[in-house]
């Protein structure tokens, strides 16, 4: 009759046991103790030691405690291989995992009837064997994973090349415009200084020269002569007045007259007041067809007349050119060249405005287009060297502040490109603007980077804005891999009755920019997954770097 089988868990404790009835037995090697890390191999050395001294320092047990499923050291540094100190923060068991990746778990996983992922060798549940073997298997499966992504890793980070390869270039073009723009903003300012003095000593000759003119008689004749059509006007007005109260007066005398009532003087006035209100013609009559001796009409003057008289500008007179007559029709002409504007096609535009500036520039300077000349939509009444001098300040002002314009905005781009803002070697300036989308659904979904995330309906072409770039990832280290790995376009269109719209990007490497999926975890909260050869970085030599070690449960 045969034997019963002896219960494998009764075989462990066995096996734990032994050690003790032999005594103090030193381990062989550290390899040999159960669920220890490579990492701490040095620590675990026999040597000429008669004990084991727990890492923290804190005690010596005997070499026979070690994976006695008893926990001595209070950092759980004596049972590797045992759950004894599941307790203990830190506490983990190193599965070896051969022909795959090693891997790592909390100490109280070991012996608990589950088959952990992280150790596909089984060897956590080793002391009833219930977790087989399947490294070999998940290993092939994972290395061809690993190929797959390693290929396509390659293959991106050949394209990011050329992104950064770009970058490089923008980044040189930059430093060569900015020096070259700089240059030039240190010339046009000498310029328009030289434009300003010169236009305040024009001004100030044509100031003396204006005053120098006042002192003429002419000026003097015009002066009087307004003042007297001023005090005319004046009179006049007052007569005006006088009169029509007289009119008023015998107005209501003629009405309430009574014939019969024998006042001599009283007749005579109504008489004379009939008479002013219809004289008689020259025919005797009172008919309107009296026919009047050529040169004997006076033409009356209205008050608009007058008005014009008396805002005539008087300096102006004195400044105009005798040959005013002339460069009006010239400035007309040159009004031409801002109206054939109308006319240009927009490819010719820039060719032609450069042209016409430079014409009327010099005519200006030339003297040929003075008040005339457009400037700023309205007109000027200086004379014409001081409308050239500010037409040439002017003129000299706009190209400075356009210059000034074009460094600043040279500079924020060379600033963006050398710090984190496109990338660690500036990859993503060259995907600046590039739109990625994604048909879901009834709604066509668009991201363009560092632009606009945009949600369009396939029904009724309708969209909603779901926000604009603002950060990349908030949660890690600028300049990071990670940092990289999401971008934020926030602020969007409100929500019926929610939120303001927003889309999170998730970023991975991938041989192409592409939008791969749409999904709305939170209401009006949008996440996308996207795939770019930007995020491709190089292979490290000897094959890429590893994924390390499949890592503790999330517990730990």
């Amino acid at each position: 009759m045969r034997a019963a089988p002896v219960p494998v868990e009764l075989l462990g404790a066995l096996l734990l046991l032994l050690p003790s009835a032999l005594g103090d037995t030193k381990p062989l090697t550290p390899a040999s103790i159960r669920g220890l890390n490579p990492a701490l191999y040095d620590r675990y050395e026999p040597g000429s030691g008669v004990a084991f001294t727990c890492l923290d320092g804190s005690r010596s047990i005997p070499w026979s405690a070690l994976n006695d499923d008893y926990c001595d050291c209070p950092d759980g540094s004596d049972e590797p291989g045992t759950s004894a100190c599941e307790g203990v923060v830190g506490a983990t068991f190193y599965c070896k995992n051969e022909g795959h990746i090693p891997g790592v778990i909390l100490s109280s996983r070991v012996n608990d009837g589950i088959c952990d992922p992280e150790c596909c060798d089984g060897s956590d549940e080793w002391a009833s064997g219930a977790c087989p073997n399947r490294c070999f298997e998940i290993g092939k499966e994972y290395r061809a994973q690993r190929e797959a992504e390693l290929k396509t890793r390659k293959t991106g980070a050949k394209i990011r090349g050329t992104y950064v390869k770009w970058a490089t270039g923008e980044r040189k073009r930059l430093e060569d415009e900015l020096e070259k723009k700089r240059a030039e903003v240190l010339q046009r300012e000498v310029e328009v200084e030289r434009a300003r003095i010169a236009l305040e000593r024009t001004e100030a000759r044509s100031k003396e020269e204006l005053e120098k003119r006042k002192g003429s008689p002419l000026y003097t004749t015009l002066l009087t002569h307004r003042s007297a059509l001023t005090r005319l006007r004046a009179r006049t007005s007052r007569l005006e007045k006088e009169l029509e109260a007289l009119h008023n007066i015998l107005d209501e005398l003629s009405k309430g007259y009574n014939p019969n009532y024998q006042d001599m003087a009283v007749k005579a006035a109504v008489v004379g007041y009939g008479e002013l209100l219809n004289p008689p013609q020259a025919d005797g009559t009172d008919g309107t067809d009296v026919k009047v001796e050529e040169g004997s009409e006076q033409v009356g003057i209205e008050d608009r007349e007058l008005d014009e008289l008396e805002r005539k500008d008087l300096e102006g007179v004195l400044l105009a050119d005798l040959e005013g007559m002339e460069t009006e029709a010239v400035d007309n002409e040159a009004g031409l060249l801002w109206k054939i504007d109308e006319y240009i096609p927009d490819a010719l535009y820039d060719s032609w405005e450069t042209v016409r500036d430079l014409a009327i520039e010099w005519m200006i300077k030339l003297g040929i287009v003075g008040k005339g000349a457009k400037s700023g939509g309205a007109t000027t009444s200086d004379g014409p060297h001081v409308a050239a001098a500010k037409e040439a300040h002017r003129e000299l002002s706009n190209q400075l502040n356009r210059l000034n314009n074009d460094v600043r905005s040279a500079q924020e781009t060379w600033a963006k490109l050398s710090g984190n803002e496109f990338g660690r070697d500036g990859e993503w300036k060259k995907l600046d603007g590039t739109c990625v989308d994604k048909v879901s659904g009834d709604y066509t979904y668009e991201v363009c980077f560092f632009g606009r995330a945009t949600q369009r309906s396939n029904k009724d072409s309708s969209s909603n804005f779901l926000g604009s770039f603002t950060s990349w990832n908030p949660h890690a280290q600028a300049g990071t891999d990670e940092y990289y790995t999401q971008q934020l376009y926030l602020n969007g269109a409100k929500c019926w009755n929610g939120p303001m719209r927003s889309a999170t990007v998730d970023l991975s490497c991938g041989t192409t920019n592409a939008l791969l999926s749409v999904s709305e975890p939170e209401k009006c909260e949008y996440r996308f997954k996207v795939t770019s050869p930007a995020l491709c970085y190089p292979v490290e030599e000897g094959g890429g770097a590893s994924s390390g070690a499949a890592g503790v449960k999330a517990e730990l």
